[in-house]
């Protein structure tokens, strides 16, 4: 990850940002066409010395039903991009040497490097588990990355008689003799991800963790941020998880110190028992930041920042009196402070936290702030700094951030120098001007307990003054997650507005960014506080904006928000519609069936053979128990591969609407998992997302009062 100096631009008046206009009369609602042709930017990497920008850019080829993704450089003062290394190239991952004359990338599933204009190019990996995830070493002769494995292999040649043996058998079956045998969407076939580094000597790549039965990182979802060089490049620190047959009701995590040499490793938290993760070194080598949980189990605890000595061998909490998740962070060049990214109230920050000696940092301090940030990267003197901005209303664009002065002239004047932000990427501009987007626009009302909770309204594209229209009610997943001021690839907010109805977007109790009390209040009370949350602040955005029509009102969820809908199917009428993705229906069920079993443990207080949990959670608050009352129309989608809920929850759903005559509607996708992503799936998903809604809702055309 880059640094930032924490001289940054010191005591200036942080700017509120928006985006700028794009030209042009917004003349129609947006179709799934156009949402489809929307490029998705991401991965913004800073040249060292600020004068350039690498970036990904995805685009969807519906016909051929595949998402894929280019690497582009512009140059930081603008202009036209161009595709890097050249154009018959997909670069992924790619990432600047220490002194910016060379970029990592991968490509074919293999590493790379190539000179910073994209010449010479050449290959650096010919493994049969691939690699991804570059980090460069400070030195700039070496490149840490993972590949996958079988632990007891030591050859490449091992790992691929493995796997041809495996293709080759004509038996397909699945044997598992501990939990954790499947994750996510897919089964344990006994591979892992292993940490290497290669040299750019022509060296053969080295396994430094051979034999290790944990992933680096833990999967699925960790990349290239769960590993790190020493600044002197002769020591990585990584993200594991090693705790044998306890995989599956453990959320213990550590962080591993290694050498490049090889050689054992050690664990540097060994006396955590909640997750721990991302290691990031400080310039001067003298500290490692992580992320730690403290509490054992809970996957959703606060994720403090915490500092460690690498002399004393000791750590401290850098983030006491914070109540923030750290999400990301990196040092300033010259150590002195930490640079932190999280979520709070509905839009994504970064804050700048001053390290004092011994104790904890210095209260935060906002950086940049307005809509949603996310993605940051910063040049290697820290006078520019890029990162991604996105909005309900505005797909991500990369943003720049330069000082205008050199550090020494920062240190010499007492006068703040001028923020100059502006928008770099222009991917989508044209096709934006062309469509009508509603902004996200923040609420806040009396939720459960009087505490204050967040939501977001958006009028439909339609809106128009003296009209009514229908209402969506949107419910995020987790339950411990948040809906933020964002573009959604899955869960648009303005492909639920085309259909003609308001949409409403509320944070209740379980939402991240407003500190860890609210976080907590949902678990153990799936059914209770959250649910008062919802309907309280759905009845306040009705108030502020009789624009709404309260008799035509439909609600949305997935995941956890699948669940939400499926118990308010048997607790309220107030809906003439219900969508249900891949929500959780019988708890006592889920238990038994879902992979990570710390998750329930945590949520539900315990197994359902233990006699409290079930008396309190499972008999209390499972949905299916109150199938009788179910009345409401439901649409049910739901993904064979999901191993998180399994697909069976919706089967059951289906069932028991129809057993009593209940309207309803069962899509099931026997290639997705969790998400539905595969670009056709995801049209036919919207597509019955939206006739259902207007179905019922009656949304075509709003009426007048």
């Amino acid at each position: 990850m880059m640094h930032l100096t924490r001289r940054l631009l010191p005591g200036a008046a942080w700017l509120s940002l928006t985006f700028t206009g794009v030209p042009g009369q917004a003349q129609r609602v947006m179709s799934y066409a156009d949402f489809a042709a929307l490029n998705g930017i991401s991965d913004p990497q800073v040249s060292p010395d600020g004068g350039a920008v690498l970036y990904s850019v995805r685009t969807t080829d519906m016909d051929a039903n595949r998402r894929s993704a280019r690497t582009f450089v512009v140059a930081a003062a603008g202009g036209s991009p161009r595709m890097w290394p050249n154009d018959s190239v997909a670069a992924a991952e790619a990432r600047w040497s220490p002194d910016g004359t060379m970029i990592a990338f991968t490509t074919g599933g293999q590493l790379w490097v190539a000179n910073a204009d994209g010449s010479a190019p050449r290959r650096l990996t010919d493994l049969n588990g691939g690699a991804s995830g570059p980090v460069w070493a400070g030195s700039g002769d070496r490149i840490a990355f993972v590949s996958v494995v079988y632990p007891e292999c030591r050859t490449d040649r091992c790992n691929k008689e493995r796997d041809d043996a495996r293709a080759s058998n004509k038996v397909k079956a699945h044997v598992a003799d501990r939990l954790l045998y499947r994750h996510w969407n897919a089964w344990d076939e006994n591979t892992r991800s292993h940490l290497f580094v290669v040299g750019l000597d022509g060296s053969a790549p080295r396994d430094l963790t051979p034999g290790a039965s944990y992933d680096v990182p833990p999967g699925p979802f960790g990349g290239s941020e769960g590993y790190a060089f020493a600044p002197d490049g002769r020591e990585l620190a990584y993200t594991a998880k090693d705790v044998g047959r306890d995989a599956a009701w453990s959320t213990d995590a550590s962080i591993f110190v290694v050498s490049v040499d090889g050689g054992p490793p050690t664990n540097i938290t060994p006396d955590n028992r909640g997750g721990d993760q991302n290691p990031v070194y400080s310039a001067d080598g003298r500290h490692i930041a992580y992320a730690s949980q403290a509490r054992a189990g809970f996957e959703s605890d606060r994720w403090r920042l915490m500092l460690y000595d690498r002399s004393a061998r000791e750590s401290r909490e850098l983030s006491r009196g914070w109540d923030r998740n750290a999400e990301s962070y990196f040092f300033a060049p010259d150590s002195r402070s930490v640079f932190v990214g999280t979520a709070d109230q509905g839009r994504s920050k970064l804050f700048e936290l001053a390290i004092a000696a011994g104790g904890p940092a210095s209260a935060p301090r906002p950086v940049v702030e307005g809509h949603n940030n996310t993605a940051f990267s910063l040049s290697k003197d820290g006078r520019t700094l890029v990162w991604m901005r996105d909005a309900a209303d505005r797909p991500g664009d990369v943003w720049i951030r330069t000082s205008g002065v050199t550090p020494a002239a920062r240190t010499r004047s007492t006068v703040p120098p001028a923020v100059v932000d502006r928008q770099l990427t222009h991917e989508n501009d044209a096709l934006l001007s062309q469509l009508t987007l509603h902004a996200a626009e923040d609420f806040w009302f009396a939720g459960a307990k009087g505490d204050s909770i967040h939501g977001f309204v958006l009028k439909p594209p339609q809106w128009t003054s003296g009209g009514k229209f229908p209402v969506i009610l949107l419910i995020h997943g987790g339950p411990q997650g948040a809906w933020l001021d964002s573009w959604s690839g899955r869960w648009s907010y303005e492909l639920f507005a085309a259909t003609g109805a308001a949409v409403v977007a509320i944070n209740p109790r379980g939402s991240t960014g407003y500190g860890q009390r609210i976080t907590d209040e949902v678990s153990r009370d799936w059914g209770g506080k959250v649910y008062e949350d919802l309907m309280k602040g759905l009845d306040a955005a009705l108030i502020a904006n009789p624009w709404m029509d309260s008799t035509r009102m439909g609600a949305a969820g997935g995941s956890f928000g699948g669940y939400m809908v499926n118990w308010m199917l048997g607790h309220t009428s107030r809906f003439k519609a219900f969508v249900s993705h891949a929500g959780v229906f019988n708890l006592e069920n889920m238990y038994g069936a879902t992979e990570e079993i710390w998750f329930p443990e945590w949520e539900y207080g315990g197994p359902y053979w233990n006699p409290t949990a079930m008396t309190e959670q499972y008999r209390r608050f499972s949905p299916h128990l109150f199938a009788g009352n179910f009345r409401t129309p439901t649409l049910v989608l739901h993904g064979e591969l999901d191993y998180r809920v399994p697909y069976y929850e919706g089967i059951s759903l289906f069932t028991a609407l129809q057993r009593q005559g209940v309207p309803s509607r069962l899509v099931v996708y026997p290639d997705e998992g969790h998400w539905i992503l595969k670009p056709q799936n995801h049209r036919l998903w919207m597509a019955e997302v939206q006739t259902w809604l207007q179905k019922y809702l009656s949304s075509g055309k709003p009426t007048s009062d």
